[in-house]
């Protein structure tokens, strides 16, 4: 029943609870979305560096330029290697950029997105947030990139990505799946201090009901604040049967869906029948 995916960060028969799939490892380790047991980690703080708050690296720089070229005449600059771009900022109109479509991806592939970047205009050069990234899922070509002017001196609410670290034993027992529950978790921070990441430690998952959550993750570096609950579970052990189950009955719920929808397939003709009749009334 169990599969395997092993990666960098040893965390085999790592299940996508959304998809019920393995993950396959992305870039330096393995990103879910997991938690974990009052009987095996510390629940007493938050994940957050308080004592000794972390250095963020340094930051990323992505070259931009003024954009005339709008609507649908987009594509032809996609076939030229640029990426269509818009700076928004509370309060303001949005500004069309654009940029390379090479030092894009670079910055895709190395999870930069919700994360400060250095913005190269001919004009000047200040942090903005990579907000947020368009890639058509046929070609998983890039199509649009937003950047966000952010004040530095207020929190903002972004979502970070979570990594996980070490052995999941759990993961060893074919009767049992490690599932997740969480690839991403909402914090609060300082645009500054965003966390590339937050890892989470599978070391202690050893049986049915052991867990991470959301209290038990620590940030790669940075210093935030959670805004997601606490309790919430970002990984979990369950038994194998258990998911078995699970997908026997969506099998069953699609196989009742299908039915009824032949028996509604007869309903338009009742409504044009309807509609026919004469109306009444003033």
């Amino acid at each position: 029943m169990s599969t395997i995916a092993e990666g960098p960060c040893d965390v085999p028969q790592i299940v996508d609870a959304r998809r019920g799939a393995s993950l396959d490892s992305l870039g330096s380790g393995a990103t879910c979305r997991f938690r974990a047991d009052p009987k095996i980690f510390s629940r007493g703080r938050a994940a957050t560096r308080t004592e000794e708050q972390l250095a963020v690296p340094e930051r990323q720089r992505l070259a931009a330029e003024p954009r005339t070229v709008l609507g649908k005449k987009v594509r032809r600059l996609r076939r030229e290697g640029v990426i269509p771009a818009n700076l928004v900022q509370a309060g303001h109109a949005s500004i069309a950029m654009q940029v390379s479509e090479r030092e894009l991806a670079d910055l895709v592939r190395v999870q930069a997105t919700g994360q400060l970047v250095d913005l190269e205009s001919p004009d000047a050069t200040e942090p903005v947030l990579m907000d947020s990234v368009d890639i058509d899922t046929l070609t998983n070509r890039l199509v649009h990139v937003t950047l966000r002017k952010v004040d530095l001196t207020r929190p903002i609410d972004v979502m970070v990505r979570v990594s996980l670290e070490g052995h999941a034993p759990a993961s060893d027992n074919a009767e049992l799946l490690v599932l997740q529950h969480l690839q991403e978790v909402e914090v609060s921070a300082l645009p500054a201090e965003i966390p590339s990441s937050l890892i989470g430690d599978v070391s202690g998952l050893v049986d049915i009901g052991d867990e991470v959550c959301v209290s038990d993750l620590r940030s790669a570096d940075g210093s935030y604040e959670p805004v997601d609950d606490p309790d919430a579970i970002v990984v979990q052990v369950t038994a194998a049967r258990a998911v078995e189950e699970e997908e026997d009955e969506d099998d069953l719920e699609e196989v009742l869906l299908e039915e009824g929808a032949e028996v509604d397939a007869e309903a338009p003709e009742a409504a044009d029948g309807a509609s026919e009749q004469p109306a009444t009334g003033a």
